[in-house]
C-alpha cells in the first residue's frame, strides 16, 4: 500500500467513526448524503458506504426535469445551482436520515454561509486535500475565482494553514495582497456560521465546529 493508499484509508477511518457515532447519537439509520456530482460527494459516499454499508448512505440528487418548472420562483441573481441544491437538501430531509453536505474545508472557510446539514464529513480536507485523494475538487464560483487570484488552490490552501492551522498572523503575506485581504473579509464573513455547531470529523490542528468558532 502507498502512502496515498494509507493517508486516503486513515482519512476514512476518521469520517467513517464519525459518521457511526452521529448515528447512534442521533438515532438515525443512515446518512442522506447531498450529491451534487462534485468530486467531493463522491469521496464522501465512498468513505460513508465503507464505514456503513452501501444500505447506510443514500445519495441524494435531483434530475433538471425535477426543478426546472420552478424556475420561475427564483428571485434575480439566483442561480439554477442554487434551486438544485435546495431541492436536494429538501429531498434528504424528507427522507429521515441523518443529512451530510460533501464541502471541503477551504469552501466551508471561504463560501461565507456553511450549509444547514449537520454532518459535515470532508469539513477538515482542504480542497488541495480532497485533490489528492480523488483528483478533483470543487466549490462556489467565488472560492474558485478567489484560488486563480491566489495562484492556484495549492497556494491558497498552503496560506490558509498557515494562517488558520498554525496561528500564524502573517500566514497570508505569500497570497497577492488583494487576494490577502478577499481571504479575510471572507472569513470574518462567515463567523456568524462557524457559531453554529456542526459535525466534523477532526483530522488536522484547527477544525470547524470543534476549534475554528472565530
Amino acid at each position: 500500500m502507498t502512502e496515498a493508499e494509507r493517508r486516503a484509508a486513515r482519512t476514512g477511518e476518521a469520517v467513517g467513526a464519525v459518521a457511526r457515532q452521529t448515528l447512534i447519537d442521533r438515532g438515525a439509520e443512515r446518512v442522506a448524503l447531498l450529491d451534487d456530482g462534485s468530486p467531493e460527494a463522491s469521496l464522501a459516499a465512498q468513505f460513508l458506504a465503507a464505514a456503513l454499508g452501501n444500505d447506510g448512505v443514500v445519495r441524494v440528487s435531483v434530475q433538471g426535469a425535477e426543478v426546472e418548472p420552478l424556475l420561475h420562483l427564483l428571485p434575480p441573481g439566483v442561480s439554477r445551482e442554487r434551486l438544485h441544491e435546495e431541492a436536494r437538501r429538501l429531498k434528504a430531509r424528507l427522507d429521515g436520515a441523518l443529512t451530510a453536505h460533501p464541502a471541503n474545508k477551504t469552501e466551508l472557510l471561504l463560501g461565507t454561509a456553511l450549509p444547514p446539514e449537520p454532518l459535515l464529513p470532508l469539513g477538515d480536507l482542504y480542497a488541495s486535500e480532497v485533490a489528492g485523494l480523488c483528483g478533483g475538487w470543487s466549490a462556489s464560483a467565488e472560492v474558485r475565482a478567489l484560488a486563480e487570484a491566489a495562484g492556484g488552490v495549492e497556494a491558497l490552501d498552503c496560506a490558509l494553514r498557515r494562517w488558520l492551522d498554525g496561528r500564524d498572523p502573517a500566514g497570508l503575506d505569500a497570497l497577492p495582497a488583494e487576494a490577502a485581504e478577499q481571504v479575510k473579509r471572507r472569513f470574518r464573513a462567515g463567523r456568524a456560521a462557524r457559531l453554529a455547531p456542526r459535525i466534523v470529523p477532526k483530522l488536522g490542528t484547527r477544525t470547524l465546529g470543534v476549534d475554528l468558532l472565530e
